[in-house]
């Protein structure tokens, strides 16, 4: 037992990554194909894939790094949900690993170091990692990436971290820009903090980089023929989106801000304890965290829920652990009985995490290995689990479509649940394909009935249930559309409508 924890210590980082995948397969595979977030983003690279544009076929909101690395994936593992889920691991053991390495950079034990990675990794029933692959962690994980270099320099502005932290900044606006923002925000916070008056060469420089590379990657865009594009949906229908998409769970507010001003009020009543010496190094590790965990905290607007509070605590959570540890330290505690506590939640959570992870994972083998299953592996459903119900609903609503486009008839299926059915046939219907408040650009309601309501040779499906409909759509579009054009029939859960 002795030699195995040796060579677990030995080569730390290797067990922790192998631990991170094990844990992560069988959770990401082991997932019910449904109208969700993987199913939207994954419908947006696969009409990449397919050749559309992005922001000209695809109505994507945010900067497009997340899409063209799936793309990138989908061009060399094939393009199905079982490469998306493989994205998903990917992401997430990036995202838990940084997690890992920073607490132990800030010389947290290794037992609670590990313990509480993989506390937040199963906390919820998997909740984070079974949102799979999408932009938000991605982004969060960049984020973790750049704050642990700049704890690792110490906050150390000489030219090269100047520009290490200019790209990371910048590669994290090009998956989401407003938390980009954040980052950058509080990147420069902790230099202002750190350096006072000295700082504002070392601003200067970074927005001087980011600026470039802005240039640069506006330059692409219009070279790839989609800029309009992304100015409209980007940006001028970024606002319409943050206002029309408000959800708001006071609990969750209310456990982001008390955690988020918790570690601050620690931070500052711990620093003013003149009985107690900080080294620098300790200094800076609390101004740079609480810079970043005060920032990151605002990516829980708009969609206030769980997936956007642990995103959006990560780093507070990584501070509070921190301010534990240096409590210990300083406070010359005893560990011992502690730490054999610890070491049974390690074990415990580590033979919890295997053996859930492997017997979800058999369970998908058996499912897509079963002589039933639905799909090869050229489909796009390959991967993912569909029950019979599903299947037939995305078959009959399919061959609808390819029959009316037989006819010479468009079908425009104005639903959340447009991305089944246009996956399925490799078809794009541009932004009518999540039909979002705050996924149209600059279109008013007005102008989106209008368009609708002029468009010839085409069938628009929507949701016959008011109670079905996705509660980010528009019911009133749905009411007037009902109103002002013409019912011929139905199909499973649509009623036809013919302009």
């Amino acid at each position: 037992m002795g030699k195995v924890i040796n060579i677990i210590k030995k080569h730390e980082n290797i067990f922790v990554i192998i631990l991170l995948f094990i844990s992560l397969i069988g959770v990401s595979f082991y997932i019910n194909l449904d109208v969700n977030d993987e199913l939207w983003n994954f419908q947006n690279v696969y009409k990449m894939y397919n050749g559309y544009q992005i922001y000209e076929d695809a109505n994507v909101i945010c900067t497009p790094l997340f899409f063209y690395i799936g793309n990138l994936l989908f061009n060399i593992l094939g393009a199905n949900f079982f490469v998306f889920r493989i994205y998903n691991i990917l992401i997430f053991m990036f995202y838990y690993f940084m997690i890992y390495k920073i607490l132990r950079l800030l010389k947290v034990n290794r037992k609670i170091s590990l313990v509480s990675t993989l506390v937040l990794l199963v906390f919820g029933n998997y909740a984070l990692p079974r949102v799979m692959a999408n932009y938000n962690s991605l982004a969060v994980a960049l984020c973790l990436l750049g704050i642990y270099l700049l704890i690792k320099k110490q906050i150390k502005m000489n030219n090269k971290n100047i520009l290490i932290q200019s790209i990371i900044c910048f590669l994290i606006i090009l998956t989401k820009q407003n938390i980009g923002a954040f980052y950058l925000i509080a990147l420069l916070g902790t230099i202002i903090i750190k350096y006072k008056k000295e700082s504002i060469k070392n601003i200067l420089k970074i927005c001087l980089i980011l600026s470039i590379f802005s240039i640069v990657f506006i330059l692409f865009l219009h070279f790839q023929g989609v800029l309009d594009g992304f100015i409209n949906y980007a940006i001028l229908g970024i606002s319409d989106f943050a206002n029309n998409n408000i959800s708001i769970n006071l609990l969750y507010i209310i456990i982001g801000i008390f955690i988020v001003i918790s570690d601050l009020v620690c931070s500052i009543f711990l620093l003013r304890q003149k009985k107690i010496e900080f080294i620098d190094e300790e200094k800076n590790n609390l101004i740079i965290l609480n810079s970043f965990s005060i920032m990151l905290f605002l990516l829980i607007f708009p969609i206030i829920n769980k997936i956007h509070l642990l995103l959006a605590i990560t780093t507070a959570i990584i501070l509070f652990l921190y301010i534990c540890s240096l409590i210990i330290k300083k406070g010359n505690l005893n560990f011992k009985k502690i730490n054999q506590i610890i070491m049974v939640i390690l074990f415990i959570l580590i033979i919890y995490n295997i053996f859930t992870s492997i017997n979800r994972l058999f369970w998908w083998i058996k499912v897509v290995c079963d002589e039933k299953y639905y799909y090869e592996y050229n489909s796009p459903y390959f991967g993912t689990i569909v029950n019979e119900d599903l299947y037939k609903n995305i078959e009959n609503v399919t061959n609808y479509i390819k029959e009316e486009n037989n006819k010479g008839n468009s079908v425009i299926v104005y639903s959340s649940k447009a991305s089944l059915y246009m996956v399925q046939l490799k078809q794009s219907n541009g932004f009518y394909d999540l039909p979002f408040n705050g996924n149209f650009g600059k279109m008013t309601e007005k102008e989106i009935l209008q368009d609708l309501k002029q468009k010839e040779n085409t069938l628009i499906l929507v949701v016959k249930d008011e109670e079905d409909i996705e509660w980010q759509e528009s019911k009133e579009i749905i009411k007037k559309l009902r109103e002002e054009l013409q019912s011929i029939g139905t199909i499973e859960e649509f009623e036809i409508l013919k302009p």
